[in-house]
């Protein structure tokens, strides 16, 4: 999706939350533009005094500089805009202009119009750009979907402009206490909700999903527009990893179980997820992957495999011996079809470390390697049954 963000009067794109709002959007693979429109200076306009009309931010000006942000824009991909403060009024002067089609908005602190009783220098500059005769049925079809933050004490815009900018777009109005006219004058310099209405927008694909998870985790940022291709986990991390994607498949899994491992739980919260989401996608299949006969009648692998069955998980077994030449990792796991996770075994058969990929060359391997296993695999349908046709 393509994201414009709009600042307003007297701002510029380096500030308030509007950087950190489109290093986030970039991180998730997203097209994001901050133009810059020209404004005049607070302190010059009031030296000049209320009679000076402004030199820089007229609605022309700005519809010009916008000419560029249009040429740009893919028509064909989604787009969202995203505007502060006058940046709302503006998009709807672009809009109605060059009649784009948005996919949805986000208007902070919106106003059709705005007294010239509070500060003079904010009438001075945006007069312009007011307008209450906009063609708000047309306007409606090309925002179909759009939100209206506003503040219960901004200074600069009392809320029932606000609410009757929401309520004449069809905007749904939110509001947010205590938080001024939303910018870095109250410290507002991150903005999660404006980040999460913009997330509820997009089909990010399940590992980017749990890319953004893992960032909000651990509070870590990426470089704009990078994201990781590989990831390197602790065996304790692949916990909360694994009930990320159970709780988000939308197609399924395939994951390997080696029965050798030491550190599976089968009522653990990973397994309890796993089991849902076999229910709810009614395609999981796990593949208990044994060493030797003899651990074949432990009790906790009985009731697992007694478990995945009632829950739906279409169950495999199949010897290591047959495939330990073909498949690189015995323990693996490949979700939505959009990466793959191995868990990477010491000599001692207790997890080392764990590894998450979206390449797709590690995929394609992986799928090679589910073709092998499901071959060699014996599908179990009744443990009992089927246990004693896997052993003979």
């Amino acid at each position: 999706m393509q994201f414009v963000i709009f600042h307003g009067a007297f701002g510029g794109p380096e500030e308030n939350w509007f950087p950190q709002l489109g290093e986030k959007l970039s991180s998730l693979g997203q097209k994001v533009v901050i133009p810059r429109f020209p404004v005049d200076d607070w302190g010059v306009v009031t030296k000049n005094g209320p009679g000076t009309p402004p030199k820089n931010q007229t609605l022309d000006h700005w519809l010009k500089t916008f000419e560029k942000v249009f040429t740009g824009l893919n028509q064909n991909d989604k787009i969202c805009f995203i505007g502060h403060s006058l940046g709302p009024l503006f998009t709807l002067h672009a809009l109605e202009k060059y009649n784009i089609q948005l996919d949805s908005a986000v208007f902070v602190s919106p106003f059709l119009s705005l007294p010239d009783d509070k500060y003079w220098q904010v009438h001075l500059v945006n007069k312009t750009f007011y307008k209450t005769d906009f063609d708000f049925t047309r306007l409606k079809r090309l925002i179909p979907i759009s939100y209206a933050l506003y503040s219960d004490n901004d200074p600069y815009v009392d809320k029932k402009y606000s609410i009757d900018f929401a309520q004449k777009l069809g905007s749904s109005p939110i509001q947010v206490l205590s938080a001024g006219h939303m910018n870095s004058e109250v410290n507002l310099n991150e903005f999660p909700l404006v980040l999460e209405l913009c997330k509820s927008r997009l089909d990010l694909s399940l590992y980017q999903k749990y890319l953004d998870h893992r960032r909000d985790l651990y509070s870590v940022d990426y470089a704009k527009g990078k994201s990781e291709e590989i990831i390197y986990l602790k065996p304790k991390d692949v916990f909360d990893e694994g009930i990320f994607h159970f709780r988000n498949l939308k197609k399924g899994g395939f994951c390997t179980l080696y029965t050798g491992a030491t550190f599976w739980d089968t009522h653990s919260k990973y397994m309890q997820e796993a089991r849902k989401a076999a229910k709810r996608t009614g395609n999981l299949t796990r593949v208990y992957v044994v060493e030797n006969k003899t651990g074949m009648q432990r009790p906790l692998l009985i009731q697992q495999v007694r478990l995945d069955l009632e829950a739906g998980v279409k169950v495999y077994f199949c010897r290591l011996e047959n495939i330990k030449n073909e498949v690189g990792e015995p323990d693996f796991g490949i979700w939505d079809e959009d990466y793959v996770c191995y868990v990477r075994f010491n000599k001692n058969k207790k997890a080392q470390d764990v590894v998450l990929s979206s390449r797709k060359k590690d995929i394609d391997e992986a799928l090679k390697w589910q073709k092998i296993i499901l071959h060699q695999a014996v599908r179990i349908n009744n443990f009992e049954k089927d246990l004693k046709k896997f052993l003979n």
